[in-house]
């Protein structure tokens, strides 16, 4: 199978699973969140497709990487279920795990693969997962920050004498 193709066919299952999730959700905030993660799947998917154009010659991957990859992107996404997600700090924290699973999967066969084209092309895809995996990051740091920055009201009415 083809790198570009191999990337592109996960982009689709993670936006299929992201969706899938924001359908079952029944609190907006995370059914928000999945939305709006299925359509970060769907840019990446259109990152990898431009990316695709640019490449000479399709990259293969050996099959024994790829039989190992279809288990590991089972295992990603076939782990939680709504049920377990009760809140947006729950939903955020899914999607940071799932993410560092794809970066560490796109390095780990980086690492592995002989051939230095389809190894540079790996680390580009990883690159590009990364930088999801830190908007992710970010905005749950951004929501749960005051669950672990104390603002109390008592400092809040302070005047300069």
């Amino acid at each position: 199978m083809y790198v570009l193709n191999f990337a592109l066919e996960m982009e689709k299952v993670g936006k299929e699973h992201f969706e899938k999730l924001a359908a079952e959700s029944t609190l907006p905030g995370i059914r928000k969140i999945f939305t709006m993660l299925a359509v970060e799947q769907q840019q990446l998917y259109e990152t990898f497709t431009s990316m695709q154009s640019k490449v000479d010659t399709p990259l293969l991957v050996d099959s024994q990487a790829l039989e190992r990859a279809i288990d590991v992107f089972a295992k990603i996404f076939n782990e939680a279920t709504i049920g377990l997600l009760r809140n947006d700090l729950d939903a955020y924290n899914h999607a940071m795990r799932i993410e560092a699973d794809i970066v560490n999967f796109f390095e780990d066969m980086a690492q592995k693969e002989t051939n230095a084209e389809a190894r540079a092309l790996l680390r580009e895809i990883a690159e590009e997962e990364k930088k999801l995996y830190t908007t992710i990051e970010s905005i749950h740091d951004f929501v749960a920050a005051p669950n672990s920055h104390l603002a109390w009201g008592e400092f809040s009415n302070l005047k300069e004498i």
